[in-house]
């Protein structure tokens, strides 16, 4: 099959039949210019698959091919463009916001720069899957270097999946590879996490962390119910963690408020201490925005930091723990001198205009993005990290607002986006050591994924956490990746099955506190076993020296919970709209997640294993409201927990 010059070809089948991969290679080179000349605004189109046709590719069994003709019965995920971008399956009728009113430059935050989604279209990214029941149909794509990244064009009502690749500007040979993507039947949660791990292999990346890992990342094997097989995965006890300055003090910071913060984070029984600290495990200690003296102009702030920020990192170090440090390395504001200076850095659109990459209150209102072609923009990123690992000495660099570096424009140098993230990411990412041979870490946040998991294993994978359920002004405007504890909730148990496989899952950080906090303490638990349960970080803004006995309390009580789970490996499904069912690879942990503003009523049949387990087994946590002999119902905002 052909389309727009660009064949289809079956290159490799597993030996079940349950995985193919379809390499699409430039057959035509007249005919691809062709169809780009005629739409060169939007993506290329290079396939277009049914779900049956998708499924009999991997020979899918007779039951799953009769739900695909039932598609308000499906639950699709459509992956999602980066961290920020919804994260979560949709079931039926459900559909993502496609503006966003009031601040339509918020939607640069969810979407890839050209999305246009049709009415009742879903558009996915990276890895897509179609569930029924406990079986998945996955499409994952190979990206990053000389592949651009996919976007599935998703027709629920006709059943359909177009596939597009997104390269404008890319100036393609003959016989060249457009895109790899493998599609495989998963007939269990862990079979889709072992399969992705196995296509993708990042466990080398993994290894470049493990001084943040108190066992150097020492692997446990995982053996997989469905095929026998095992595969290796990080226990939760080596999880990394510590502290960032985020979400207490979010830019009102200074040397004095961050000294005090690293003094007493020893100092108290907050979590950081109980789980890292106290167990000599290495601690992060992160300074997040505010010491800069604008976006796009990284020199201290020497108002708020008169001594720099060099002894604070040498103050850190002496704690012993390790210093961190956030830059959003791809942005300019117009208060940075590099917008005034160096005009021609900055990236603009065919017609010379600036290419608006978001918006931002706290800062200059919109900000803009580098043209990251410029060998003196290349020159400028790699002073900017040296500086901050070399001289000021900061080894776990938290790094925002990535998918900047993926908006289009009139590259002064040509070529696609793409091309020059990846340039990009590599000079980034270059320094594995400091000069002096200390380990170096970074942490991507704001990033694509596709183009990403190989410079970024540790990401975050969902939107900002709040320390309040939800923001409610920002949730009618239609802003899907708005900063809350429900939205990160989603996207923390929507892209699990991530973890481990292609990134350490950063979920953001948990709030034990009172204080500045309008979370309640159920909501508190249940981002705390989240996070712990199905991503891979542990990070914490609470004011150390603030914590009441009734925070510290529960901080014991989540730290023992910890304790009790860190030997197991999570999965989890969701089983009703905001209603989730969490599960062990051993099968000894059930637990259900209820997000919903409502007790939900679950029955038997929905989560028999969870109902086996409050039948034989004992509670961990407990949030039931009501047990009959075939349903339960479970309280609002909560995290239920039973042991075997």
């Amino acid at each position: 099959m052909e389309i727009n010059g660009i064949a289809r070809n079956i290159e490799e089948t597993s030996e079940d039949g349950s995985l193919v991969i379809i390499r699409y290679s430039i057959n035509s080179l007249e005919a691809l210019k062709e169809a780009q000349k005629i739409d060169e605004q939007s993506a290329l189109l290079i396939d277009s698959l049914s779900f049956s046709d998708a499924a009999q590719l991997v020979q899918a069994e007779p039951q799953f091919m009769n739900a695909l003709n039932r598609p308000s019965k499906l639950a699709i995920h459509p992956g999602g463009w980066q961290s920020w971008s919804a994260g979560w399956e949709l079931v039926g009728n459900e559909s993502l916001p496609r503006k966003v009113h009031v601040v339509p430059e918020l939607l640069k935050f969810t979407n890839r720069d050209g999305d246009n989604p049709g009415k009742g279209e879903i558009l996915g990214h990276f890895i897509i899957y179609i569930r029924s029941g406990n079986t998945y149909l996955c499409f994952a794509s190979k990206e990053g270097g000389e592949l651009p990244p996919i976007t599935y064009r998703i027709d629920r009502k006709g059943s359909r999946i177009a596939i597009e690749a997104f390269a404008r500007g890319k100036h393609w040979q003959a016989g060249d590879t457009v895109a790899e993507i493998r599609v495989f039947l998963a007939k269990n949660y862990f079979q889709l996490k072992d399969t992705l791990r196995t296509l993708y292999k990042n466990e080398e990346n993994f290894a470049n962390l493990s001084f943040l890992r108190w066992g150097s990342g020492k692997q446990r094997l995982a053996k997989n119910p469905a095929t026998g097989n095992t595969s290796p995965w990080i226990a939760k006890t080596d999880m990394p963690g510590g502290f960032e300055s985020w979400y207490n003090h979010y830019t009102d910071i200074n040397e004095k408020l961050i000294l005090e913060d690293l003094e007493s984070l020893g100092n108290t029984d907050n979590l950081i201490k109980l789980q890292f600290i106290d167990k000599n495990r290495p601690t992060v200690f992160q300074i997040d925005d505010g010491w800069e003296k604008a976006v796009g102009h990284w020199e201290i702030d020497t108002n708020r930091f008169p001594n720099g920020l060099k002894p604070i990192a040498e103050a850190i170090e002496a704690k012993g723990y390790i210093p961190g440090l956030w830059l959003a390395p791809f942005l300019v504001t117009r208060k940075s001198p590099v917008f005034t200076e160096h005009p021609d850095w900055v990236l603009k659109d065919e017609q010379g205009e600036l290419v608006v990459a978001g918006y931002n209150d706290l800062w200059d209102k919109q900000f803009y993005c580098l043209d990251l072609s410029l060998p003196a923009v290349k020159d400028y990123l790699d002073g900017i990290i040296d500086r901050a690992i070399n001289e000021w000495g900061y080894r776990y660099l938290k790094l925002d607002f990535l998918y900047a570096g993926l908006m289009h424009g009139a590259f002064s140098q040509g070529g696609a986006a793409y091309e020059h993230y990846d340039a990009a990411c590599r000079i980034l990412t270059a320094r594995q050591t400091t000069k002096s041979g200390l380990p170096v870490a970074y942490l991507g946040c704001g990033v694509p994924f596709g183009p990403s998991y190989k410079y970024f294993p540790l990401s975050r994978i969902g939107a900002d956490t709040k320390e309040q359920w939800d923001w409610f002004k920002v949730r009618l405007v239609g802003h899907v990746g708005r900063p809350a504890a429900y939205v990160s909730l989603h996207d923390t148990i929507g892209r699990a099955y991530l973890d481990n496989t292609l990134f350490v899952n950063d979920p953001d950080v948990v709030f034990l506190r009172t204080h500045n906090c309008k979370l309640t303490e159920q909501e508190k638990e249940v981002v705390a076993l989240a996070n712990f349960m199905l991503a891979s970080q542990i990070m914490f803004s609470d004011d150390p020296s603030q914590l009441s006995e009734a925070d510290i309390a529960l901080t014991k009580r989540i730290s023992k919970l910890y304790d009790e789970l860190a030997e197991d490996e999570y999965g989890v499904v969701r089983i009703a709209r905001d209603v989730f069912h969490v599960f062990s690879r051993s099968g000894a942990v059930q637990a259900l997640i209820n997000l919903s503003d409502r007790n939900a009523r679950i029955t038997q049949t929905q989560a028999p294993a969870l109902f086996e387990s409050i039948e034989r087994g004992h509670p961990l946590i407990n949030h039931t409201k009501g047990l009959g002999k075939t349903s339960a119902v479970f309280e609002r905002h909560s995290i239920t927990i039973y042991r075997k």
